[in-house]
């Protein structure tokens, strides 16, 4: 689309996204629509990264909503490989933040997953908190509280707490 407010997010900018994700995440007060998110739930952002970032100039429509929207894909992405149930031979390099496998693992992985291919040799920092944000744990579903995508489907699939009744908690502080 002509004209859109093109954003190249810093280092700085993506650790401050991701602390105020994890700051929405663990007051509870976001999760629980249809995509994970209480409707408001950008605006929140928006108001704690202004507070971290005062002149970054980030504003929810496109910055902050397109940046979610990949970390997603990614996550989605990196996820399948390291705990996908037909991805034998990948694994997380917690040392260099990167999915690790042997080159004819990739090869044959990549044929079949055009998508995959960006993440060879490539360091995805945001992983370990986006699961804790996504809470994906498809491997075992021990543990698992997903406030991604596909929270139905996972509801069905293991005991997990009820999303929709998070707004009716009273947070405790």
């Amino acid at each position: 689309m002509a004209g859109r407010n093109k954003h190249t997010w810093t280092t700085e900018e993506d650790a401050k996204l991701i602390e105020a994700l994890l700051e929405l995440h663990v007051s509870g007060k976001y999760g629980g629509a249809d995509n994970g998110f209480k409707p408001n739930y950008l605006k929140a952002m928006q108001q704690l990264l202004d507070a971290s970032l005062s002149n970054s100039g980030l504003k929810v429509e496109p910055h902050i909503k397109s940046r979610m929207k990949t970390w997603k894909n990614h996550f989605n992405i990196v996820h399948g490989m390291v705990y996908g149930t037909n991805t034998s031979g990948f694994s997380w390099d917690t040392d260099k933040c990167c999915i690790s496998a042997d080159a004819e693992v990739w090869d044959e992985y990549i044929k079949s997953h055009k998508g995959a291919a960006c993440f060879h040799d490539k360091p995805f920092p945001q992983f370990d908190n986006l699961c804790k944000i996504f809470g994906k744990d498809r491997s075992t579903g021990h543990g698992a509280t997903d406030l991604g995508e596909d929270v139905t489907e996972e509801t069905q699939r293991s005991s997990l707490v009820d999303v929709e009744g998070l707004e009716n908690i009273v947070e405790e502080t």
